[in-house]
């Protein structure tokens, strides 16, 4: 007759598998068996266990309704509501789950997985074989969140007949597999392999993009990963175009101990119109580049942007900038004191043709030197300045100068604000000429000072409600500045073109390009409970000096134009107007309005701006309207547009277009872009863009950021 011990949670009871097995690997683990009632059969050995039972092994955990232990056979069984935690974080759930004596090797019939990550493995059946390996049978795989129905498909899903999850490389490998969208097979391929949800950065593929362009026809973009190291990778994007061939994107990342650089490269070896446009060209590229370092206190900025000719970044659409500048910056504090070394290099992109003619600044020193026991116990610093430029065609020029600069600010007890400020500068400049020429003058040195003197009064009143609180400040200020007209005479001298305007009115410029004059101006603010917020300022200036300024300055003759600044604000609502308006008849001069909204599920926005004849550096007008709008469709559906036109010359200048769906797995964007405007040889152009990308296959798992 058989016997059997039986044994009850008393509330809890804990057996120890060490004393019920003798093998090495369970010694060595010290598994526990937890169960409200656990038998024991003397005559087979056996082990029942029913209620709440939990196996504890290592750092992995098994949960049921029932266990049962054959003893001849040498494996466990677990049944009813299992759960399986592995120490990775993994969970499943499953019918059943049986396992090995030493709990090494297990099969689980009708799994379903809960990887890092919110993503999910189903399959009928699972099974460790190694100690690195599982194989599942008849799996799915996706990123999605479950949906509310339990048989309704998720918006993606990989469906194999076969697939591994290899724990060592830390891959999921499928075996005739199917990709299915919204449970409707795509493609099918017999081979496909990414990284496990848990891994950061691994080299693969990226989420490719398709294009559609006038210059280059139809394109795809498959971009590939190499991780290299965790603190450097390459990004190779080569883009596989219908008429012009392969053009090859690529990122290099690296991140050291003192600092970070990316090198983003460009090539292109032109197979159709692009060989000739622009010139003849076997070859086409470019690079652009920053990088930042600290080393022993020392800042170090570096940017580097370079093309093959003119027009290589516009046309192939990196960059529209007129002017490219590749810079070297070093600086470094020593306390309050600032030192900065820098050398840049500009060249004009505007032109089609090469011409030459690139400007250099090298070096250009600045040191400021904070002084101490300043008069009236202000704020005084001394700024020193040294830099050579030079031309290929034109005028180089050495300049040298130093600036004493002492602040004041003092409110008295009935309020009034006055603001100080004292600027002197004597400037040294050396000049030669690369060509002989007209303008230069007589002399090749200068040696120039000049001295600006600002008091700035303010009295703010403010008046306290309930509900709100208002603020009333007129400010008026005087500068006195030195005659700067020799100044003039320093060829190629970069100074400030005076142009007014309500940052502009009460602000200083350097000494060598300031003028005497007066300026006053009232400033208007609001805020209530309710949210509104509401600023109003108008100012002007009046001229004291001899100084002829341009019409575009805002000056015509003493008095200046009017200019205004307004900012509403309430609820998600906002209007911003910059107005510059005649000083006799009020009409308007300058006008940049903006208007916009945001919501919960539309935000919308329109900016106008508006430049009357001799508003600007020429006499023409200008008079453009861009607008904008963006719409949550539905909880996942995105829809937006913009445009830009000019209303002048009723003509367009450029249009773009995008339809969004993005969800906790999914991200699909379809665009469309029309430039409407010819620079050089760049015909108006249209580009088609369509962008996906599948959570853990191919976006952020393969190349995270730094």
């Amino acid at each position: 007759m058989e016997t059997i011990h039986s044994m009850r949670r008393t509330p809890t009871f804990i057996f120890m598998f060490l004393f019920l097995f003798c093998g090495r690997a369970l010694a060595d683990q010290q598994s526990l068996l937890e169960a409200d009632t656990i038998s024991i059969d003397d005559a087979t050995g056996n082990v029942r266990a029913e209620g709440n039972v939990l196996i504890t092994y290592g750092d992995d955990r098994v949960t049921g309704d029932q266990l049962n232990w054959i003893k001849s056979q040498k494996r466990i069984v677990v049944t009813g509501n299992v759960v399986f935690t592995q120490k990775d974080g993994t969970t499943s759930n499953a019918m059943a789950m049986e396992l090995d004596e030493a709990m090494e090797n297990w099969v689980i019939s009708e799994i379903k997985s809960y990887l890092p990550k919110n993503a999910r493995l189903q399959a009928t059946e699972a099974a460790r074989t190694s100690a690195t390996q599982i194989a599942l049978s008849d799996a799915s795989y996706t990123a999605c969140p479950e949906c509310e129905e339990p048989d309704a498909a998720p918006i993606w899903q990989l469906r194999a007949k076969k697939v591994i999850k290899d724990e060592a490389r830390q891959d999921i490998i499928y075996r005739h597999t199917r990709f299915e969208v919204f449970g409707v097979p795509i493609f099918y391929t017999p081979y496909l392999s990414h990284p496990a949800p848990e891994v950061e950065r691994r080299s693969g593929f990226l989420s490719p993009s398709f294009t559609s362009q006038s210059d280059f026809g139809a394109g795809v973009t498959m971009p590939y990963h190499f991780a290299f190291a965790p603190n450097y990778d390459l990004t190779l994007a080569p883009n596989f175009t219908e008429k012009e061939g392969v053009v090859l994107d690529g990122t290099w990342r690296h991140l050291t101990r003192q600092g970070r650089y990316d090198i983003n490269f460009f090539a292109h070896q032109p197979e159709g119109s692009l060989k000739t446009l622009d010139g003849d060209h076997n070859f086409r590229g470019g690079v652009i580049s920053r990088g930042s370092f600290n080393t022993n206190g020392w800042q170090t900025e570096i940017s580097v942007n370079a093309q093959s000719d003119d027009l290589f970044f516009r046309r192939y659409q990196i960059s529209n900038a007129d002017v490219l500048e590749n810079r070297i910056d070093v600086s470094r504090y020593y306390g309050a004191d600032y030192l900065n070394i820098n050398a840049r290099q500009f060249s004009n992109t505007l032109s089609n043709e090469t011409t030459n003619t690139v400007d250099y600044v090298l070096p250009d020193v600045t040191y400021i030197k904070r002084l101490d026991n300043a008069p009236l116990n202000g704020r005084m610093q001394l700024v020193n300045r040294a830099s050579y430029s030079s031309r290929d065609l034109g005028v180089n020029v050495t300049k040298a100068s130093s600036r004493l600069d002492w602040s004041y600010r003092h409110v008295s007890d009935g309020g009034f604000v006055w603001d100080i400020k004292n600027q002197t500068q004597i400037d040294g400049y050396l000049y030669d000429a690369q060509e002989a020429s007209a303008y230069l003058p007589d002399s090749d040195t200068e040696v120039l000072a000049a001295e600006t003197l600002g008091v700035m009064l303010a009295y703010p009143l403010v008046r306290h409600a309930e509900t709100s609180r208002q603020t009333l400040k007129p400010t008026a200020q005087l500068v006195l500045a030195s005659d700067n007209d020799r100044f003039d005479r320093v060829p190629h001298r970069i100074g400030a073109i005076f142009e007014l305007n309500t940052n502009s009115l009460f602000g200083l410029a350097a000494p060598e390009d300031e003028t005497s004059r007066l300026n006053y101006g009232l400033d208007y603010s609001l805020e209530n409970n309710a949210g509104l917020r509401a600023r109003f300022f108008a100012g002007q200036s009046y001229n004291l000096s001899n100084d002829a300024f341009s019409v575009a300055s805002g000056f015509t003759d003493e008095a200046s134009a009017v200019v205004t600044e307004s900012e509403i604000s309430y609820r998600g609502l906002m209007f911003t107007q910059n107005l510059r308006l005649d000083r006799d008849g009020g009409e308007v001069l300058r006008n940049q309005t903006g208007i916009e909204y945001a919501g919960s599920r539309l935000s919308v926005g329109a900016d106008y701006a508006f430049l009357d004849t001799g508003q600007v550096a020429n006499s023409i007008p200008r008079e453009e309207l861009s607008s904008r709008f963006a719409v949550r469709l539905f909880d996942n559906w995105h829809v937006g547009a913009r445009m830009h036109q000019d209303l002048e010359n009723n003509d367009r200048i450029r249009h773009d277009a995008h339809l969004t769906y993005q969800d906790d797995c999914t991200f699909i964007q379809l665009r469309f872009d029309r430039d409407y405007q010819q620079v050089g040889t760049i015909e108006p152009e249209t580009q088609i863009e369509l962008i996906f990308s599948l959570r853990t296959l191919g976006g952020n798992a393969a190349g995270a950021n730094w």
